[in-house]
């Protein structure tokens, strides 16, 4: 069978590259598709990932602008050139943009023979962090682009059980959560906890959807002295830094990939923070697997998968405005991290990832 996977974000490359092992696996004949353009710092990019055909896209500045939005339709405009070229039997769209559903509808049409699975990676206008009714115009238009041309897919994954709640609306058939995942098994590192601080740590993006002040006000609201370690980088770090470190101790490694330094650092931590700003629609994040797979308890805000995940398990704390850190629990969970362990293992591995695929693909193939 001949594949085509798309994305036009470099953020979803590490989750397109784990489907693409599963159509592997199953001796399928693969084309991965995305953007020469860095989405998070507006710029062309410099490296190209080794097997993909790669969409000259149109540079934007803002991420509410029009040239964003025609920046994503000359995207997926130019995706599905490739894929008429290609003539697959199974498209798999990473989404958004919406614009790559509104284009597969299209094609649907002319080629109803071809599968399309639709993987909603986040919901726009939505998930958009900003305080504005998103009903009013452009945004009802820009939501339109996929709730009305959803229906072309024969299937549809989420990446997290918060979104079904709209999508359930929109698309009749079976919607199927599949959530990010990690390559390897749980990492049980040798803690290196300090005894005179409470540890916590901040790593992934650091953009203006995070809530820097209720941050600080967590780290207040400890009754033991802080430190925050952070990996990361973003346009908010400045200030995140600025802030923390007028309240505790901060160490700042930058942004970093290096899966040893992630390891040293998080064994010194008691905790993981995952906090952002109210007005946002998000169910998981990359982060808390992480925190998950090192054993780390949780310090959360978000509603949806995540804060059930901790509410159901006891695997970390969740904040509401009335906050107040229960340090002790923390050092409790972080001391006896069995339980953390083993929700990484039974939700967030490679192998539960493959599993639901096949399970998709099987069911969209039948």
């Amino acid at each position: 069978m001949k594949v085509v996977i798309a994305t036009c974000f470099q953020s979803n490359e590490e989750r397109v590259n784990s489907i693409a092992e599963v159509f592997k696996s199953r001796g399928d004949e693969l084309k991965l598709i995305t953007t020469n353009f860095l989405h998070k710092t507006k710029k062309l990019r410099k490296d190209y990932p080794k097997g993909y055909d790669l969409i000259p896209t149109i540079k934007y500045k803002r991420n509410l602008s029009l040239r964003r939005m025609r920046s994503h339709e000359q995207f997926a405009s130019d995706t599905f050139l490739l894929i008429r070229e290609y003539k697959p039997d199974l498209i798999w769209i990473e989404a958004p943009c919406n614009s790559l559903i509104s284009y597969a509808r299209k094609y649907k049409k002319k080629h109803k023979d071809v599968k399309i699975i639709i993987d909603m990676i986040d919901m726009w206008p939505e998930s958009l962090p900003i305080n504005i009714n998103k009903n009013m115009f452009p945004f009802y238009l820009w939501r339109n682009i996929r709730s009305n041309n959803i229906k072309c897919a024969d299937a549809v994954v989420s990446e997290c059980d918060l979104y079904k709640e709209i999508l359930e609306k929109e698309y009749q058939g079976k919607i199927n959560t599949i959530h990010w995942c990690r390559n390897s098994h749980a990492i049980h590192s040798k803690l290196d906890l300090p005894s005179d601080e409470l540890a916590l740590c901040y790593i992934g993006s650091i953009n203006n959807i995070i809530d820097i002040d209720k941050i600080c006000n967590i780290i207040k609201s400890s009754d033991k002295d802080v430190v925050l370690h952070i990996i990361g980088v973003g346009e908010s770090k400045e200030k995140l830094v600025q802030e923390t470190k007028k309240i505790c101790r901060v160490i700042d490694y930058g942004e970093s990939y290096d899966e040893k330094l992630k390891e040293e650092v998080l064994s010194q931590c008691h905790a993981g923070l995952n906090i952002y700003k109210d007005n946002l629609y998000i169910g998981l994040t990359v982060k808390s697997i992480d925190y998950l797979q090192y054993g780390l308890p949780i310090i959360n805000n978000i509603k949806g998968d995540t804060w059930k995940l901790i509410e159901d398990n006891n695997i970390g704390i969740n904040i509401t405005d009335d906050i107040k850190l229960d340090v002790n629990k923390i050092i409790e969970l972080r001391n006896n991290s069995k339980k953390i362990f083993e929700v990484y293992e039974n939700n967030f591995t490679k192998e539960v990832f493959d599993k639901k695929c096949i399970e998709v693909i099987d069911e969209v193939l039948k």
